[in-house]
Formats: structure tokens, C-alpha cells, sequence
């Protein structure tokens, strides 16, 4: 039984319970052509790492300067799409990881293994504190042999400087990772009072902030990291055809609809939040959902205006106000001025458009 576990019995993480108690659905795999030439372009390297809990490694590292990104999730394991409940049992040979996107022009990655050495316990086999079964285990899963050379001297050199016993860091090839499911992401930060977040975050996080302070992330970084999520996106024709299955296309950047009452979410009555399905950016929430009758997705606000831009549409003899995207201009549906309180606005929203978030219990 893991510390996790633990405080789950005590009841001072509701919110995870309930989170565990959802079926669980499939992960993705990011090996994805796309999204490897992204990184590419940006000049950003990948590390992925074990040690212990993912929300305590993703919650480290999301503070250091240079680090774009983290997201938490299994690799090294037997079966394809694994999903958290298969995890748990320590058998399918996964193990939580942490996958760093960062920028080696600020942070190298020797910089950040000497982080991943200093804030966890390399010495213990399959284990971090109460946290036990090789899905806990403490490893490195490099990407190029560069990373290998590099990660090997490491534990040579800087761990055996920090620990006395023996390293028991796994050093491996990364093969296929697979995101974990959307509750765990950015958990620390949305769950700062759950009961594992306070006993075992929270410590972790003070020390490691002390020895890293001239490491972390400052005020002025966190305002950039937020402006670059605002900015808009801009792709050619056949990457948008690259990212996206071949309805989505036809109705975000063809100004398509899709048949009523067919679309997944015209029905959907589970609490959470509508993201743009072209770029990910929240755009309503199912709090504003109403049954209109129509048979698509309509709502009577966006969740925040900047989100959701219009403009007149005189297609098909009718003179409407199309919805599109702001970010990254995707087609979504049209507003009607004959919806309910208190906007009286109905943003009939194709679903195909759409990703939906379920809200955590």
C-alpha cells in the first residue's frame, strides 16, 4: 500500500478518490511525429524521469528556468495505453515518469539531473518513502546516446557525491510514453491541500526551492510562459491537415458543419470544461450549457470572452455571426441572440470543434 493510499483511507483526499473511482480512459502516446518536429523547432530537448510519484517530480520541476513544460506520465512498461488504475498494481512495468521539455540554452541537462539527484532517494530499489512497487522506481530514460553518456557519468560522479549507498537509477532508452490521465496533470498546483500534497509535497518543495533558488523560475519568467499561451497560432494547410482527423478539418478551417444530434457532445451532461479541439484553449464550460433543442453543444457564455471571437457570415443567403477560435482561429458554430438568462445568447458549437475536460470530483 502506497502513502497515497494512505491518505486516501484517512479521507483527506476526496478529490483523488473520486478521481480513481472514474473509469479510466486510454492515454495518448506522445511519440508523435508532430510533435517531435515542434520541439525541434523550438530548440527544446526532452528528459524523462523517475522518481517516486509524478506529482512530486512534475511539481519540482514545472519551477525551474528553462523547463516549458512537464507533464505527467507511464513508460517502461509491457502494454500498450495504460491507464492508471493497471499502474497501480505494479505489474505492467511502467513506471510514473515526469517528461521535461526544457530549453539547453538556459538549462542544460546536466543541470537538471543534478535537480532529479538532489530531491529525491536514488538509493532505495523501487521505492520513495511509503510510495513502494516499481512503478516508483527511480530512473532515467534517455533519448539520445548523448543523454546516455551523460546521464551514466552523472550517476557516477554527482550521485555518488550526494548519497552514500549504492545508486539503484535505472538508465535506459525511452521508448513509447504515454500521458497520464488529465487529473493527474499540474496536480500540486491545483490540489495544494490534499493530504499528500501537505505532508509530502510541500516539504519536498521547501528544500528543494532553498538549494535551487537561483534556479527557479522568476515572476517575469511565469508572466512570458503566460503571454506565449495567449499568442495566436498560425500553421500551413497540411500541418493542420497533419494534426487533425479528416471531419475536424472540414469544419475548423473549412467553416464545415456537422450533422445535428450526431456530434459526442450534444447530449453530454457530465460537468467540465469545452476546450478547442485545433489548440486546446478552455473555451466553455459546461456550467453555461443548455438544452436548446437543436442537436449541437450550445451555450449561453463562453468562459472568458477574449476566448471567442465573431464575425459576420453571409453564407448560404443568411447573415449570421460566425464563432471562431482566438488563438488559433478554428471554426466553431455561430451565436443567436435567442438563448437564455442572463446573456440571452445561444453559441450553438459544433462538437467536432471541441475537446471535452471532465471536471475532477
Amino acid at each position: 500500500m502506497t502513502i497515497r493510499y494512505v491518505f486516501l483511507l484517512l479521507g483527506f483526499s476526496s478529490i483523488f478518490f473520486s478521481s480513481c473511482a472514474q473509469k479510466s480512459t486510454s492515454s495518448i502516446p506522445s511519440t508523435i511525429k508532430k510533435d517531435k518536429e515542434m520541439i525541434q523547432k523550438e530548440g527544446l530537448e526532452t528528459a524523462t524521469l523517475g522518481a517516486g510519484c509524478f506529482w512530486c517530480v512534475e511539481a519540482v520541476f514545472q519551477e525551474l528556468k528553462g523547463v516549458h513544460s512537464v507533464v505527467s506520465g507511464y513508460t517502461g512498461g509491457d502494454i500498450d495505453f495504460p491507464n492508471y488504475k493497471q499502474i497501480t498494481t505494479g505489474l505492467t512495468g511502467h513506471a510514473e515518469v515526469a517528461q521535461l521539455k526544457f530549453d539547453p540554452k538556459i538549462i542544460s541537462f546536466e543541470e537538471i539531473l543534478e535537480v532529479f539527484w538532489s530531491t529525491h532517494d536514488p538509493t532505495t530499489l523501487n521505492r520513495q518513502g511509503y510510495d513502494v512497487g516499481t512503478q516508483y522506481r527511480s530512473a532515467i530514460f534517455y533519448e539520445t546516446e548523448k543523454q546516455k553518456v551523460i546521464a551514466e557519468k552523472s550517476k557516477k560522479e554527482v550521485a555518488t557525491e550526494l548519497w552514500n549507498d549504492p545508486i539503484v537509477t535505472e538508465i535506459t532508452a525511452l521508448g513509447d510514453f504515454y500521458k497520464a490521465e488529465d487529473y493527474h496533470q499540474n496536480y500540486y498546483t491545483n490540489n495544494p491541500n490534499q493530504g499528500y500534497c501537505r505532508a509530502v509535497i510541500n516539504p519536498k518543495m521547501e528544500k528543494f526551492r532553498k538549494r535551487f533558488k537561483d534556479k527557479l523560475k522568476t515572476e517575469e519568467d511565469y508572466n512570458i510562459e503566460e503571454q506565449k499561451k495567449n499568442e495566436k497560432i498560425y500553421k500551413t494547410d497540411a500541418e493542420w491537415k497533419a494534426q487533425l482527423d479528416e471531419m475536424q478539418y472540414y469544419v475548423l478551417r473549412e467553416q464545415g458543419t456537422e450533422r445535428a444530434f450526431t456530434g459526442k457532445y450534444w447530449d453530454n451532461k457530465k460537468e467540465g470544461t469545452y476546450n478547442c479541439a485545433g489548440c486546446k484553449l478552455p473555451l466553455f464550460s459546461s456550467k453555461t450549457k443548455f438544452k436548446s433543442g437543436t442537436g449541437w453543444p450550445s451555450f449561453y457564455e463562453p468562459l472568458e470572452a477574449k476566448n471567442v471571437e465573431s464575425e459576420k457570415d453571409t453564407s448560404y443567403g443568411m447573415v449570421r455571426s460566425e464563432v471562431h477560435c482566438a488563438r488559433c482561429g478554428g471554426h466553431l458554430g455561430h451565436v443567436f441572440d435567442d438563448g437564455p438568462k442572463p446573456t440571452g445568447l445561444r453559441y450553438c458549437i459544433n462538437s467536432v470543434s471541441l475537446d471535452f475536460e471532465e471536471e475532477k470530483p
